[in-house]
């Protein structure tokens, strides 16, 4: 039996590597990871030389982006649409077997109507928003007109391995370790976090049923910052403290993030995100001993 071989565009980003190492160590597949210096998606000249003629046995995943910590203007923007469009591109003449998007919950704005569902509308509010949305229509429109199962994950916050300066928890335990944690509007915005292990779950049963939709993808449970920051003071046996403050940057983001994940059960039957107490311990000890280095 052919092993599906998966493709993985974005290899050495936070999410990218973390499927990359998951999936390597996954025997149902063979798998081939691409950095941006491996396969520059910006010049479709690097996608046609690098990329191999895709078929049915080959499933391609973009984690592939600038993101918004990195850079979030015009030019960030056009770059993350240039790309999406390059390997569309690609894909239009190298027909793989489903294509799977690493899209994000942003996409439906700072003020979105609770719980967030898949029935609404987007209102992207910034470059980075923006360029996924329109990087999911371009993707769209060529698959759907060749017939390649389009998976798009629309993701909410994730930490992990590998999450330096990027995610929420990772500057939250930084701080831990530090002996402080300091919380802007008093730690009352709420958030929906996942291990970013638990993605390659979720991917590897899509794989396995060519899933073609656009899903959001969330535990369902929403903490306050607050409440993340006193389980990581308990973690820490207490010595820990934490600061509150009142928000200094109202109305730039969203103070409440909740999703309604019936669609993701219904599709994902198998999927059991790791709890947050779990994540956090697991986490943490290993934060410890990366900084204790």
């Amino acid at each position: 039996m052919n092993k599906t071989r998966v493709h993985i565009l974005g290899a050495s980003g936070f999410v990218g590597n973390s499927l990359y190492k998951n999936f390597s160590a996954d025997s149902d597949f063979d798998v081939k990871g691409y950095s941006s210096q491996d396969c520059n998606l910006l010049f479709y000249n690097s996608v046609s030389l690098t990329l191999p003629r895709f078929n049915s046995d080959d499933v391609v995943i973009m984690a592939s982006s600038i993101t918004r910590l990195k850079e979030n203007s015009l030019e960030s923007m056009t770059k993350n649409i240039k790309m999406a469009d390059n390997i569309s591109r690609f894909i239009k003449e190298n027909l793989p077997g489903q294509f799977i998007f690493l899209s994000t919950a942003d996409v439906y704005g700072i003020n979105p109507t609770l719980p967030i569902h898949e029935k609404l509308l987007p209102n992207p509010n910034d470059h980075y928003a923006i360029s996924k949305l329109s990087s999911e229509f371009i993707l769209k429109s060529t698959c759907s007109n060749k017939g390649i199962p389009l998976l798009t994950l629309r993701l909410s916050g994730m930490y992990g391995n590998g999450d330096d300066g990027i995610s929420t928890i990772n500057r939250l335990v930084k701080s831990a370790i530090n002996g402080k944690i300091i919380l802007a509007n008093n730690g009352l915005d709420r958030r929906d976090f996942f291990y970013v292990d638990d993605l390659h779950k979720l991917i590897k049963e899509g794989i396995d049923k060519r899933t073609d939709l656009t899903v959001n993808v969330a535990t369902g449970e929403n903490y306050s910052i607050g409440e993340i920051a006193e389980l990581i003071k308990f973690l820490f046996s207490g010595k820990v403290s934490v600061e509150y403050e009142e928000r200094k940057d109202s109305g730039k983001r969203i103070g409440e993030m909740r999703f309604d994940t019936k669609l993701l059960g219904e599709i994902f039957p198998k999927i059991r995100f790791t709890d947050i107490k779990s994540g956090l311990s697991f986490y943490i000890q290993k934060q410890k001993i990366k900084w204790q280095k």
